[in-house]
């Protein structure tokens, strides 16, 4: 609930919408009463054929009885005090006479009857007051007096109807302005997580959180300031009226109130459970979802569309599971409540219904009533009683809906609190321009331990103890990277060649620090990575990756990511070094103007490669980094982007992550993987001799010798 009433917060910032839904529940709740006490001038005036005036007649006579009543009675008994009590009420004899147990009780009868006289006194004041404008303006007939009450409920009604479309549009105005707030967090907060918390969690966990989630959420906050406020309100209108006209009797009906209370809470966490394991199925098909159709064109070709449907249906059957679970707790929830409701209704139709038929005032000796009950209060009664019922229900309805929002709340703040594997440092050092070298010393990296670190760092947000293993199921960690130790000086260019699996993205993933080493230091100009800003070390860094990306956006935008202060000329010169230009202004309809759509899949594979460059020499970075740039396109587009490559490389450091023949003439030095170690460094010369792999390359380049690791871990 804690993570809930966190999103609750979000919306205190509108404070005058609040303020303002507040107020229309009030007076939606004071006119839901309102309608309700229409019942009793129906009942004890035009049903016994009287009018208001005769009514209001009858009353001041009825009061006037029964404050002289009061004053005899209280005559009488002074009489029998007299002597035995001083002026201030202070009992003139020893507590050891033993006529002070009988003066005190007749001392407590004075005081009674002192207050019902001064409430008599005042109720008769009241109704004199009020007397000459009942003769001028109450109805002078009976039937008059229904048509005048029922236009007074029929405007009670509009009016409560105008409170209630506002309040309802208030609050969901605040449930939606809440998610929106919350979303922005959420987003902030996910953007800045390591890249390989989306490998090992998957993007669809994420987008389930964003989506479905926060959906939730949005609807738990609209009942918050919804149903949670207004059912309450009217709940207590009710209350106090029935309390008003016998707050004992009321005390009596409410005796399941405790088995009430006792049945929410089991309900409360057996529905949040459920709930909770219903949105994790619902993540679980996300990914199915996404998965196959990512993969249409290997499926089709493949004729595997009939394991997909075999795969998505028990998916979607475990999701059905979880989600009837969840509907049979809310199912049982109305049947419950009703039950109760009714338990409560029978004992006061039971116990109203003795007094009214007997005339007496209490039960048991217990006093319920000052004067006998009219059927008209009672009937008003079970009215208020009705009305209390109605928002009862809802408030039943509300809760499991709560916990849905609740459940939600607690998977989206996971992501929120979830610590950052690669934090900041405290006292950054400042890099300010990279210009001597980059050091890797005696670097090893571990995915089983990456993995595990992630998830710890989400089990530390739901705050729980998590024992410390150095891998998944206690199996011995596999080491992608080992004892890495390279020197790269500044303006050098090197390419890192192996097979596939061998370490060679997940050396260049270290660079940008889209991950950190499991053991040993990576530093630049001598300071580690881990000691500067981020922001200053990936501002340093351009980015070619082996699948173009591109947003779904256009030429110009794309090309100008990240350096949006660059002219529109300097696009244009960026395009033609990258070999962009010509395409971008024959091959496209709007030019620079042209949306690529999304993933760029109005272009081809060269197309969108060139694109990036162009991004990349617009942003004239000191560290360009190619990670199998050139291993999805056509020979022409690889020869282009090597000319474009050619000159551009020559004033930065550049790392080229290759396994094309195409590629290695633009290198300096050549580092050679395998198996997670360096086995070779030296330039084409030197690793012709002495590297059969290399050797290989040139040899043999469309054959390349497999690796026992994942290709996930290339």
């Amino acid at each position: 609930m804690n993570n809930f009433w966190r999103a609750i917060r979000l919306t205190f910032k509108y404070r005058l919408t609040i303020v303002i839904t507040v107020l229309c529940a009030l007076f939606l709740a004071f006119f839901w009463g309102a309608n309700i006490t229409a019942v009793f001038p129906l009942v004890q005036i035009s049903f016994n054929g009287e009018t208001v005036g005769d009514y209001w007649t009858k009353e001041i006579a009825a009061k006037t009885d029964a404050l002289a009543e009061y004053k005899i009675k209280k005559a009488a008994l002074q009489d029998e005090l007299k002597g035995l009590l001083a002026e201030d009420g202070k009992i003139l004899l020893p507590k050891t006479d033993q006529r002070y147990a009988e003066v005190q009780k007749g001392r407590l009868a004075l005081g009674k009857l002192q207050r019902d006289e001064q409430t008599a006194e005042k109720g008769l004041d009241g109704l004199r007051r009020a007397q000459p404008y009942v003769d001028r303006f109450a109805p002078k007939t009976p039937y008059g007096t229904v048509v005048v009450l029922m236009l007074l409920v029929i405007a009670g009604t509009v009016i409560k109807s105008i409170f209630t479309y506002i309040h309802t549009y208030l609050s969901t105005r605040l449930g939606m302005l809440g998610i929106y707030e919350l979303r922005e967090l959420f987003f902030s907060k996910a953007i800045h997580f390591e890249v390989d918390y989306y490998s090992t969690h998957g993007v669809a966990d994420t987008m389930s959180r964003f989506t479905n989630d926060t959906g939730g959420i949005a609807n738990g906050i609209t009942i918050f300031y919804g149903k949670l406020i207004r059912e309450p309100l009217k709940l207590i209108v009710c209350l106090i009226g029935a309390a008003l006209i016998s707050w004992q009797l009321l005390l009596l009906t409410l005796v399941f109130i405790p088995a009430v209370g006792w049945m929410i809470v089991w309900m409360a966490k057996k529905i949040k459970k459920t709930v909770r394991n219903a949105l994790q199925e619902m993540v679980n098909m996300y990914a199915r979802i996404g998965e196959t159709f990512r993969s249409i064109r290997i499926i089709k070709v493949f004729n595997r569309e009939r394991l997909e449907r075999a795969k998505f249906r028990r998916t979607n059957r475990k999701n059905l599971q979880k989600g009837l679970k969840t509907a049979k707790y809310n199912a049982l929830i109305s049947p419950m409540t009703e039950i109760m409701g009714i338990a409560i209704l029978v004992t006061v139709i039971l116990f109203s219904a003795w007094l009214v038929i007997t005339g007496e005032t209490s039960i048991w000796g217990i006093p319920m009533l000052r004067h006998p009950l009219s059927l008209g209060g009672i009937i008003l009664f079970f009215g208020f009683l009705i009305g209390a019922s109605d928002p009862a229900r809802r408030l039943s309805d509300i809760f499991s809906q709560l916990q849905g929002a609740v459940s939600a709340a607690d998977r989206v703040y996971e992501i929120i609190d979830r610590e950052n594997t690669l934090p900041e440092a405290v006292s950054p050092k400042r890099l300010r321009r990279f210009e001597r070298r980059i050091v890797l010393e005696h670097v090893d990296f571990s995915y089983d331990i990456e993995r595990q670190r992630i998830s710890h760092a989400l089990e530390r947000t739901q705050k729980e103890k998590t024992k410390e293993t150095s891998a998944a199921n206690g199996r011995a960690p596999n080491f992608v990277l080992r004892d890495i130790s390279l020197e790269i000086p500044f303006g050098e260019t090197v390419a890192i060649v192996g097979s596939s699996g061998c370490g060679k993205s997940t050396l260049l993933s270290l660079i940008p620090r889209f991950t950190d080493p499991t053991s040993g230091v990576v530093s630049i100009d001598d300071i580690p990575l881990t000691d500067i800003r981020l922001f200053d070390l990936r501002q340093q860094i351009g980015l070619i990756t082996q699948n173009p990306i591109l947003f779904n956006a256009t030429v110009e935008e794309n090309i100008r990511y990240g350096t949006y202060g660059r002219s529109f000329d300097e696009v244009v010169e960026a395009a033609k070094r990258a070999y962009a230009h010509d395409f971008i202004v024959n091959d496209l309809e709007d030019g620079y103007r042209t949306n690529v759509g999304p993933d760029g899949a109005r272009l081809s594979g060269g197309q969108m490669q060139r694109i990036t460059i162009a991004r990349a020499i617009l942003k004239d970075p000191r560290i360009l980094l190619l990670d199998e740039a050139t291993s999805q396109i056509d020979m022409e587009s690889e020869r282009l982007i090597h000319e474009a490559l050619k000159g551009f490389i020559g004033r930065r450091t550049t790392i080229i992550v290759t396994h094309r023949p195409g590629a290695l003439p633009l290198a300096d030095r050549v580092v050679v993987m395998e198996d997670g170690w360096i086995r070779h460094v030296g330039t084409h010369e030197e690793l012709m001799k002495e590297s059969d792999f290399y050797r290989n390359i040139f040899t043999n380049p469309m054959e390349q010798p497999a690796h026992k690791t994942s290709p996930a871990q290339n």
